[in-house]
């Protein structure tokens, strides 16, 4: 399976450049993240948000973070950034290390110093991100002078250079506009400019171009690529759009359920998916090199409702490739070759998969099972009785959700999103 056709030639793009410093060489990544648990405490009992990552980002290098809604790419970020909303969400355990500080254990103060200079965030939607009482010119110019010692008149005349760096046509006089008397795109580019201000060394975007249309989503994509690639900042791309991490990003984490399930360089990824969800994930969206009439696989069935403690694999009740050990093990991110030395960062980064049972090169391309009487493991008892409750099924419909027939998968529950699946005979 090939990357979908969107400029290729990206997906690889340098290596990773020098950590900016006073002449000394950087001793290990910029960001390390080990174990990271978030926990959301609701009236409904606590969400199981993320559960346990771990990855590292080297300076200059840019990160994919993919996966469907509520898969857990913002918490990881919010978390990382110390903007969880309180007083629901924690850190429930792991480290979170940013150039050698434990940003956990950083008073909100530090913290504080750190966001903008050294961390910045696009957040997901431009319409809402910028204070609508406020100037453009208000807004920038506290930015720069909350962490640089600068007159007023420095800092505008910095905001001026940042407008016109983004593309916005005489920066001067639209410094004193209102966000409202902005596009969406334009906004947008508002944001990467406050963003890239202070010249920080990670910048994480989450989903910087889902309320834009595709021209302008382009714009902002090659905006941000040029920008990072010119100031070595280092990159966290949160994304559900898989021909964006193509295009933009060299290294890729798949999520799902608050797990990493995957984990790989770009190339390697669409060259060589080698997990369900991902081969669920690339078979799901349309293709420019594929056949005239080639159909579309869903991933069926719905995500697992996160209140509930992991148990055994996540994915076990939608997959097709399900052992019996799926349900009750969840699998370790381990090297698709074993005995792999593991390497975290970089171009050699090795390829990694949660999964008891990956599917062949072959059975990725088909999206489907193809081994001669595989059948996916039905769930145990105790799984049937807690499906059934919760979809308020008999047991027999329960043990049903997902099964196989030679035509593949089919599943008897809602689709992923949430409609449920048409008869064969009905479906376009």
């Amino acid at each position: 399976m090939t990357a979908p056709a969107m400029r290729p030639e990206r997906a690889g793009r340098t290596a990773p450049m020098a950590r900016r410093t006073h002449g000394i060489a950087p001793a290990g990544p910029l960001l390390k993240v080990e174990d990271l648990v978030v926990r959301f405490s609701t009236h409904e009992g606590t969400v199981h948000a993320v559960n346990g990552i771990s990855f590292e980002l080297e300076s200059g290098e840019t990160l994919g973070l993919v996966g469907e809604s509520g898969c857990g790419k913002s918490v990881t970020n919010l978390a990382i950034m110390r903007l969880l909303p309180k007083p629901a969400g924690r850190i429930a355990g792991g480290r979170v290390e940013f150039d050698g500080l434990d940003l956990v254990r950083l008073s909100e103060n530090e913290m504080r110093d750190l966001r903008g200079k050294e961390v910045a965030m696009i957040f997901q939607d431009p319409m809402t991100s910028l204070n609508p009482v406020l100037t453009i010119e208000e807004q920038m110019v506290e930015t720069i002078r909350a962490h640089r010692k600068v007159t007023r008149a420095e800092a505008r005349a910095r905001s001026i250079e940042l407008l016109g760096m983004v593309g916005i046509p005489k920066p001067e006089t639209r410094l004193r506009s209102h966000p409202h008397q902005f596009s969406g795109g334009m906004r947008q580019r508002v944001m990467i400019a406050m963003a890239l201000s202070l010249e920080p060394k990670l910048m994480i975007a989450d989903e910087p171009t889902t309320a834009l249309d595709v021209t302008i989503q382009a714009q902002v994509l090659e905006l941000l690529r040029d920008l990072t690639d010119r100031l070595g900042t280092a990159v966290i791309l949160i994304t559900h759009d898989l021909g964006v991490v193509a295009g933009m990003t060299q290294r890729i984490n798949v999520m799902y359920a608050g797990f990493i399930v995957e984990t790989a360089t770009t190339a390697d990824l669409f060259a060589q998916p080698s997990h369900p969800y991902t081969v669920g994930l690339l078979h799901s969206i349309p293709r420019l090199d594929a056949e005239r009439h080639e159909p579309l696989i869903p991933i069926e069935g719905a995500p697992p409702d996160q209140r509930r403690s992991p148990t055994g694999c996540p994915f076990a009740p939608r997959c097709a490739w399900r052992l019996p050990v799926c349900w009750t093990d969840n699998p370790p991110l381990s090297p698709i070759v074993a005995g792999t030395r593991v390497v975290l960062t970089g171009p050699d980064t090795t390829h990694r998969i949660a999964c008891h049972n990956p599917p062949t090169p072959e059975e990725a391309t088909a999206g489907m099972p193809l081994r001669p009487g595989f059948i996916a493991a039905p769930p145990p008892g105790v799984v049937v009785d807690e499906l059934a409750a919760t979809l308020d099924l008999s047991p027999a419909a329960a043990e049903e959700v997902v099964i196989m027939t030679d035509e593949g998968p089919v599943s008897t529950a809602a689709s992923a999103g949430g409609l449920p699946l048409p008869p064969e005979d009905d479906q376009r």
